[in-house]
């Protein structure tokens, strides 16, 4: 796992007078907000001036005690709150002022705060209909560099601790990727960790599967609109799981996908798409079979994908490379598995290590036809789905991003970043594509991971 941390001085300029003063107030104002959409629909071509498109102005910003390394941010029912948690890398400093937390989405306020001290938040957290929340901790020994357990913690609205369940006795472990529970259509949450767990509503045991793997099990499951779950690692074949019992109605081997850590998204034909470490990508028909496979290498790229894809309405798929060469760029397929478009960022810093212009963020696709995603030194991209133009852009400014974004129904982005820190970040959009198949990394900004409707 990367160390290095920039401190982003990458001279960026300032954008023009015209677009910062739009930096000066954030209300909605339908006059500024107007202005906004011409100053950035107007920009058409791929390559173009990054100095001149920070055009995506930033709402608030809030610190939190130490690192968010593995957690996105999930956003309320009602969209008022911001929900995330702290974490470290595998060697990182591992202290003891863990938190999770709960902001206002309006301001960036803290509206409360649960310490978790040695408890790292592995996960990105998951949203119930009752509002109640799940998340996957670690608790980290640092002077044996092992791992004690990994916990599912249920969590009320107002912060308090409900319940825990182990959900790594044998206390497996792995230094990389994320675990992030999915929750069912009948409540079940289903959670990784030296197993597959399905946990009921109230904290008993379900059942669980893949036992025997002697690691833990870093990837995220996803549910189908019938219920059925869906689970990969690298060293677990694409599974469809019955919901209740973990039974496995089929298996699909996607051939070398060593370290799976890209979470499955799911078409509105019940297609599932699965990006694989080695830069391949695999969709799988409903009943188990092999419809298609892209490879990078098809486009004269190579690279790893640890970016879960998103899908649109007509079946478009989305996604980011890491450790791309030539470059780490974005890309999008058609429904049929061949390349629509691929966008390069240009214009990048010469003083952060190319091998940190990966994109670990996962896209989200908004209602105004635009895909949002971060970039790892500290960008966040506002691109046209339909040609790959860039129309927008934002910088985090003080750290590394691998988090995926999450848009509200006001057109704000939350993001994260390994500082610390939680953006807001102002869009034209009015919240996620309601018609997309799979908008973003979990499907929806409650990161439920469950397709129900």
């Amino acid at each position: 796992m990367k160390l290095f941390m920039p401190t982003l001085s990458c001279n960026f300029i300032k954008c023009k007078s015209e677009v910062a003063m739009f930096s000066l107030t954030f209300q909605i104002n339908l006059i500024i907000k107007a202005i906004i959409i011409i100053l950035i629909f107007s920009v058409s071509c791929k390559k173009t001036d990054f100095n001149n498109q920070e055009t995506l102005p930033r709402k608030w910003a809030a610190l939190l005690p130490t690192e968010i390394y593995y957690s996105s941010p999930a956003l309320s029912i009602d969209e008022k709150t911001v929900y995330t948690g702290t974490s470290s890398g595998f060697y990182g400093s591992h202290l003891n002022n863990q938190v999770f937390v709960a902001l206002n989405a309006a301001t960036g306020n803290e509206l409360w705060r649960l310490e978790t001290g040695s408890a790292q938040v592995r996960s990105t957290p998951a949203i119930a209909s009752d509002n109640s929340l799940y998340l996957t901790v670690q608790i980290y020994n640092p002077e044996n560099s092992s791992v004690s357990l990994d916990e599912l913690w249920r969590i009320s609205d107002e912060g308090k601790l409900l319940w825990k369940y182990n959900i790594n006795p044998g206390a497996m472990n792995i230094e990389v990727g994320q675990s992030s529970p999915a929750i069912g259509l009948d409540g079940t949450i289903y959670a990784a960790g030296d197993k597959l767990y399905a946990i009921n509503p109230d904290g008993s045991l379900r059942w669980a599967a893949f036992g025997s793997t002697n690691e833990a099990l870093r990837n995220a499951p996803v549910v189908g609109k019938n219920g059925i779950v869906y689970f990969v690692y690298h060293n677990i074949p694409l599974s469809a799981l019955d919901p209740e019992d973990g039974s496995v109605i089929w298996s699909c081997p996607l051939g070398v996908n060593d370290h799976c850590f890209a979470s499955p998204a799911i078409g509105e034909d019940g297609t599932i798409y699965v990006a694989t470490q080695p830069g391949l990508l695999y969709a799988v028909s409903p009943d188990g079979n092999i419809i298609w496979t892209f490879d990078l290498a098809s486009v004269g790229f190579s690279g790893s994908l640890r970016s879960s894809p998103a899908i649109d309405e007509e079946g478009s798929i989305y996604f980011g490379i890491n450790a791309g060469n030539p470059s780490s760029a974005f890309f999008a397929l058609n429904p049929n598995g061949t390349l629509k478009w691929k966008f390069e960022p240009n214009d990048l810093p010469e003083d952060v290590p190319t091998d940190h212009f990966d994109i670990y963020s996962s896209p989200a696709i908004g209602s105004d036809g635009i895909v949002y995603f971060g970039q790892e030194f500290g960008r966040v991209y506002a691109i046209k789905k339909s040609d790959g133009s860039l129309v927008g852009m934002a910088t985090t400014k003080s750290g590394i991003t691998w988090s995926s974004p999450a848009i509200d129904n006001n057109g704000v982005l939350y993001i994260s970043d390994l500082s610390g820190s939680v953006y807001a970040i102002q869009t034209m959009s009015n919240g996620l594509d309601t018609l997309s198949a799979w908008p973003k990394i979990r499907y929806n900004n409650q990161n439920t991971g469950c397709k129900h409707d």
